[in-house]
């Protein structure tokens, strides 16, 4: 065997150029097709993490037409209670808001927003920008009067931390209800239209301005893994009936999962294509090296050489191009991927600014590849069976070779 690998590695080194450009064409486009794997992956994986950007979950239980109306009345009861009764997968949080439509004014004007009834220390692992302060600080669970607004928000206001601010919204009883808000904090995010149109305020002080007791309109629900929504959305409809509207992230931005298949349907058209150009150039390369070396097959059988000796000789030749080209595409591969997740790959920020809505998604302008050796070598595992499998049919055509015949041809 290990003669048939040294014999096998100088033949296909025969013809130094021709080996070299299918071997690149193969690792290169190998490379391709990790790289834009892992591309996409990142794109994808940053919409699902965009919905941490917004403080939307990847599933959302809210009362029975909430959604369409927006009522101070229809809302969950005993917020408490419901959420230590959901049967959530280890390593999800979970977590309730006050939600009303109202006004913020200041001395300097006013401004529509949503108002936002949290509690402080949960809604900070809900949304990034609760957590994400530029100035001031954080909300305490007993603040009745403290309330935390964007960058956007503050800028159109004018409003720095220590101000006071105005809310004004629809109480549950058809009133208005009306209270002034000292600036606890500002808070950066990197969508302008949510810096500039929710504020927060504690769930205590959101009901009472709402005039409503212990509820709550929005029931949030991050997961470990975003791909388990429609599972768990499942399990939380068995358990907790009909009363409830559940939604997963894919009902509430349906862009995002067209946007998965149709990236999914996109690789495989690519990987066609890839693996199409692959394959032939490295059967031509086998069937050239075949061809040339018809006389020396023969010369070889002649001499006692059994037609799978000659076989097992060619399928060798498959397996060092197979071997090199898998190789080098996996490592180059790896290596682009692996730096495009530690650092943007491809950064928009310039000429886009530092994010970009699309369908309800905030996606951030700087694309980052997800690191994914495993998908990786499957990919490379492609190209070598491919460069095996190809190798059959010039291996065949030795294998059918008469030795006179053979020898004469050349």
């Amino acid at each position: 065997m290990g003669s048939l690998l040294k014999i096998s590695w100088r033949n296909i080194w025969r013809n130094r150029r021709r080996t070299l450009i299918n071997m690149s064409a193969a690792g290169f486009g190998l490379f391709l097709i990790i790289v834009f794997t892992g591309l996409t992956d990142g794109i994808m994986a940053d919409g699902k993490r965009s919905l941490a950007n917004t403080g939307m979950g990847h599933v959302e239980i809210y009362a029975p037409g909430w959604r369409l109306q927006h009522k101070a009345g229809q809302a969950l009861a005993n917020p408490a209670a419901l959420l230590a009764s959901l049967p959530l997968p280890p390593g999800a949080q979970a977590g309730a808001r006050v939600v009303a439509r109202g006004l913020a004014t200041s001395a300097h004007g006013g401004q529509g927003v949503q108002i936002h009834g949290v509690d402080p220390a949960v809604e900070a692992r809900l949304a990034n920008y609760a957590a994400d302060l530029r100035q001031g600080g954080p909300l305490t669970a007993d603040d009745a009067h403290g309330i935390l607004v964007g960058e956007e928000l503050a800028k159109r206001l004018q409003l720095r931390v220590g101000l006071k601010v105005r809310l004004m919204a629809q109480r549950a009883d058809g009133e208005i209800g009306a209270d002034l808000y000292r600036v606890r904090g500002i808070f950066h995010s990197i969508s302008p239209n949510l810096s500039r149109g929710v504020v927060l305020v504690t769930s205590a002080s959101a009901e009472t301005l709402l005039g409503v007791g212990d509820v709550a309109h929005q029931i949030v629900i991050q997961l470990p893994r975003p791909d388990d929504a429609d599972a768990v959305a499942a399990q939380l409809r068995t358990a907790l009936g009909a009363n409830y509207d559940i939604v997963t992230y894919g009902e509430l931005l349906p862009l995002l999962k067209t946007m998965e298949a149709t990236y999914k349907d996109i690789m495989i058209v690519m990987a066609l294509f890839v693996y199409t150009l692959a394959g032939l150039g490295i059967l031509n390369t086998m069937l050239m090296s075949v061809l040339e070396r018809t006389r020396e097959f023969g010369v070889m059988r002649a001499l006692g050489n059994r037609p799978r000796y000659v076989v097992s000789l060619v399928l060798a030749e498959a397996f060092w191009i197979g071997t090199i080209s898998a190789a080098a595409g996996l490592a180059l591969g790896l290596l682009v991927t692996r730096l495009g997740s530690a650092q943007p790959l491809m950064d928009f920020g310039k000429t886009m600014g530092e994010s970009f809505e699309l369908g309800g998604m905030v996606l951030k302008t700087a694309f980052r590849t997800e690191f994914s050796p495993l998908a990786a070598l499957k990919a490379s595992m492609a190209i070598y069976l491919l460069t095996l499998a190809v190798g059959l049919y010039p291996a065949w055509r030795v294998s059918r070779m008469r030795p006179a015949e053979a020898i004469r041809a050349a």
